[in-house]
């Protein structure tokens, strides 16, 4: 007789603007999440601090995008559950989750023949 046991995992997505509640909402997760830091994106623009005028007087910004990236799996969908609704507090944090159920085939060991 063949038993199925279900597998939850949830991948998760991070990206923010600014570090601090990046790593707020990270803290805010329970600990057997596996995470990894992803790349920082840098977009620089400049822009004419006259458009009439002086044509070399410009000023130049750049803004950082810090990107992270967790799974979390457990055979108990209430715990994903709840890791789902801790994830609906993070303030300026975007995020891209991912659900996925793997199904697990147990036999029970067969009797021995003598």
């Amino acid at each position: 007789m063949h038993l199925t046991n279900k597998k939850y995992i949830c991948e998760v997505w991070f990206s923010s603007t600014n570090l601090k509640s990046l790593k707020y909402c990270l803290l805010l997760l329970p600990r057997p999440c596996f995470s990894t830091g992803l790349s920082t994106s840098r977009k620089r623009f400049t822009l004419l601090r006259s458009p009439l005028g002086n044509k070399t007087s410009k000023d130049q910004f750049e803004r950082r995008e810090y990107r992270n990236y967790l799974y979390f799996f457990s055979d108990k969908p209430y715990k994903v559950l709840a890791f789902l609704d801790v994830l609906r507090y993070s303030i300026g944090v975007k995020s891209k989750i991912v659900l996925s159920v793997h199904l697990e085939k147990k036999s029970h060991p067969q009797p021995r023949k003598r």
